[in-house]
């Protein structure tokens, strides 16, 4: 009788959405926590690449340019020295920028260049100014610069897209593959299918604009929410069973009347 009693109690519609509710609450909990495990990997990942390919020596754009590896990012954030004349008057303005704490934009200016007499254009984030700040223009002449390799930025969900046609001058996001076709001087030129963060030139002194700061390379906050949400998972079953505690203590006494 007492079983019986506790049984149907505990299968009383409030209790059932108590117990879905428990257990939603607890699969949701614990997926969340996964998800920051698999984070706190791929961020440990693109540390070691990161690291790998920024201690590698630099290296002339062309000992890379002529043999391109099937997948770029194989060579992303490697550095390269190259020498040639920036194009102004194909630059481009990379938009909600941030840095510092400071919105602005970036200068992305082509940079045209031979190898072996054969011409190529690399886009060059010349680097991040400050909104309100006029851009510095680029220098003239021949300029030598070592550059980081990086690859296309990708639109993230919710930001503005850019126009898919036309010649940009303004964009939202430095997209190689978009803005070849109007950085290429004419057919026989080679636009690289990345862009360098400019680093370091000699015929570069300015303050502005500002180099383009490095990835952070710590793990981030990820083991931490991992942990925070499995604790969390903890406490939705904790409470669950003090809830379950209360109610085997209210029915005592009426199993004992029963009895």
């Amino acid at each position: 009788m007492k079983n019986h009693t506790t049984l149907r109690t505990f299968l009383r519609p409030k209790w059932l959405l108590t117990h879905l509710l428990v257990i939603f609450l607890v699969v949701l909990m614990m997926s969340l926590s996964m998800w920051q495990f698999r984070r706190l990997n791929e961020r440990k990942t693109f540390n070691a690449h990161l690291l790998a390919n920024t201690t590698q020596a630099i290296t002339p754009i062309q000992n890379l340019a002529l043999s391109l590896p099937s997948d770029l990012n194989d060579i992303q954030w490697r550095r390269v020295v190259v020498r040639g004349t920036f194009r102004p008057s194909a630059e481009v303005t990379i938009l909600n920028r941030s840095q510092d704490g400071t919105a602005g934009v970036d200068a992305a200016t082509p940079l045209d260049f031979t190898i072996e007499g054969k011409t190529y254009a690399v886009i060059v984030d010349r680097g991040f100014i400050p909104l309100a700040t006029p851009v510095p223009k680029a220098p003239n002449g021949e300029v030598e610069l070592i550059g980081r390799i990086r690859l296309s930025q990708e639109r993230r969900i919710g930001a503005l897209s850019d126009a898919t046609t036309g010649v940009l001058t303004e964009a939202q996001h430095l997209d190689v593959k978009r803005l070849s076709s109007q950085t290429q001087l004419n057919a026989q030129q080679t636009v690289l299918p990345f862009y360098l963060d400019l680093l370091a030139s000699p015929q570069i002194t300015a303050s502005l604009p500002a180099q383009v700061t490095s990835p952070k390379t710590d793990n981030g906050p990820h083991l931490s929410y991992a942990i925070q949400w499995i604790l969390f998972s903890l406490c939705a079953v904790a409470a669950w069973v003090i809830l379950v505690k209360r109610a085997l203590r209210a029915l005592k006494p009426a199993s004992t009347d029963a009895a």
